[in-house]
């Protein structure tokens, strides 16, 4: 065999990563076999079927009708004639095909953070932002669970990564939007889903703008035209949402909720056990992990470049946002923030052990992985046991 045909050999990192990938996709199959279909699920299936059938307004103050319609789309050939039909029973008859495009969306976002990790910070940064992720309680549910947040947290880290990549490309003497048309659609894809989910999440531009701005100040227009052209492949996909109908998609924009300000909600007690018990339930490591990266980020200057920043601005944003707008599905916001935290911890760690402290930073993010999995593992398997014929 010539030598430019001889395969790639497989390298210990995509070996590991491969792991990862599988013990994930095994958790979710067991929470999907393991939790009936909830009634938080059957609502989306309802307004789903009700958009599907002209029955039910397209608009809502909080979300497009996107996720109801990939609720919808694992059963679209299948659904009864009859709504009477369509019960609790039924739906959970059927509730892997409903579940699949969500569980596909938590494997894309698994690939993605992977991916950006390791060009970001290396392959040992990646694959430790992917075993936080893989044992995540947070991830695995929401992966297996018919509702906005995966899609939202996809979205939003889609948004900003695609941005700051596809604002790299620039420094290319290159035509702009010809030359970038196929990261001008995934941008515009992930502006969908994440503004899709939550309309508030359309605040993420600014930060997605300013990043664009920052890598490519020589050209400075030309990535404010390529965030233009993606906003306007967004406003293409919700145009279908809405069933080719302008009329209504207008009607939806004009009475979508962009912020809902409570002021009691952002008292300090309140908002450190809110996001305590946020943490606890997603990702339980965080809670050790990131205030050890935070206080390393502050006090350590080679920490604190772009690639460590970037990720710690937005996941102050949306915190921010999460619990400024609690009616505006601030627990959907809240978990849009789970991957930035977990590519923050990934960074730094990155650079741990790279240095002096090698072996400490080594044991200590071993040992937060190691007792997140084992609390995630030993959870499913409780929650199996309490299923009839598991």
């Amino acid at each position: 065999m010539p030598a430019h045909c001889s395969p790639k050999p497989v390298r210990s990192h995509h070996l590991i990563a491969f792991v990862l990938f599988v013990l994930f996709f095994a958790q979710c199959a067991s929470f999907i076999a393991s939790v009936p279909f909830t009634q938080l699920e059957a609502d989306q299936i309802a307004r789903g079927v009700g958009l599907l059938r002209r029955i039910a307004p397209a608009s809502e103050p909080a979300s497009s009708p996107l996720v109801p319609l990939l609720s919808v789309a694992g059963i679209v050939f299948h659904l009864p004639q009859s709504p009477v039909l369509l019960d609790q029973f039924w739906l959970d008859q059927h509730r892997w095909f409903i579940r699949m495009p969500f569980l596909a969306a938590g494997i894309f976002l698994a690939h993605s953070l992977w991916y950006v990790a390791r060009r970001l910070y290396g392959n040992a940064a990646g694959n430790v932002a992917l075993a936080l992720y893989a044992f995540s309680p947070g991830m695995i549910a929401r992966s297996s669970l018919a509702g906005p947040h995966i899609f939202a947290a996809w979205g939003a880290f889609g948004l900003i990564f695609t941005a700051i990549a596809t604002a790299h490309t620039l420094y290319a003497p290159r035509e702009v939007i010809l030359w970038n048309w196929k990261r001008i659609t995934l941008l515009g894809i992930s502006i969908a889903f994440a503004v899709g989910t939550q309309w508030p999440l359309a605040w993420l531009l600014i930060p997605a703008a300013a990043f664009m701005l920052w890598a490519v100040p020589h050209r400075r227009g030309a990535a404010l035209l390529i965030l233009l052209a993606a906003v306007a492949v967004s406003l293409v996909v919700f145009y279908f949402c809405y069933f080719a109908n302008f009329g209504a998609l207008a009607h939806g924009l004009a009475h979508a909720v962009w912020l809902g300000w409570v002021p009691q909600s952002v008292a300090p007690g309140l908002f450190a056990r809110i996001l305590g018990q946020f943490f606890f339930d997603s990702v339980p490591a965080a809670l050790l992990a990131f205030p050890c990266a935070f206080v390393t980020w502050c006090a350590w200057p080679r920490t604190r470049f772009f690639g460590n920043t970037a990720p710690l601005i937005v996941l102050v944003l949306l915190l921010g946002m999460g619990m400024v707008l609690p009616q505006n599905g601030g627990g959907v916001i809240l978990f849009a923030a789970l991957p930035f935290v977990l590519l923050f911890i990934a960074g730094v760690f990155a650079d741990l052990l790279e240095s002096k402290l090698q072996a400490r930073a080594l044991a200590f993010i071993f040992a937060v992985i190691a007792a997140q999995a084992t609390y995630s593992v030993s959870s499913l398997a409780r929650m199996s046991s309490r299923v009839p014929g598991l």
